[in-house]
């Protein structure tokens, strides 16, 4: 598996959520409080970004160039006007926010969720809340393997690298 089909395997997901759920999730467009964080990622997903950005066309690099100028503050530094700059290529971290999802802490499973999103909980099936720890256990495995692996990548000197090429 590559990380591309992981991606796509969380956005299958988050799909096949059930109509409850669908609704009463909070995460839609214009809804950017989980991006206010300075995340860093592995480098195979930093190396997806720059994937992404180089095939852009000129003017659209240009774009996100200029709007990349601003400072980001205490939000993400791909976080422009409250929206992904880099939506289709964001990180698997992004890509999980709004769902519930379960991971094991001291024996102990636990559910954990956005809190703007706690009435999902209501409605999902166990089949709807996912599990972190096994996506984080694929992630970090496709890491080991990836030929450019290196310490994790803060977003913030990602943004300033693409903004140099």
């Amino acid at each position: 598996m590559d990380i591309k089909s992981l991606y796509q395997k969380v956005c299958d997901f988050e799909k096949a959520q059930s109509p409850g759920a669908k609704i009463l999730s909070q995460c839609k467009a214009g809804c950017s409080k989980c991006c206010y964080v300075d995340l860093s990622i592995f480098s195979i997903e930093a190396d997806q970004i720059r994937d992404h950005f180089k095939k852009l066309k000129v003017e659209e690099k240009v774009m996100l160039k200029n709007q990349w100028v601003r400072p980001a503050g205490e939000a993400c530094a791909f976080l422009v006007d409250e929206k992904c700059s880099i939506y289709e290529a964001r990180p698997l971290i992004c890509r999980t926010q709004g769902l519930a999802f379960k991971y094991k802490q001291e024996e102990k499973e636990l559910i954990d969720i956005c809190p703007l999103n706690e009435e999902m909980l209501d409605v999902l099936t166990t089949k709807e809340v996912l599990n972190l720890d096994l996506l984080n256990t694929i992630l970090s495995q496709m890491e080991q393997a990836h030929p450019s692996r290196g310490p994790r990548q803060p977003l913030r000197e990602l943004r300033e690298e693409l903004k140099n090429l």
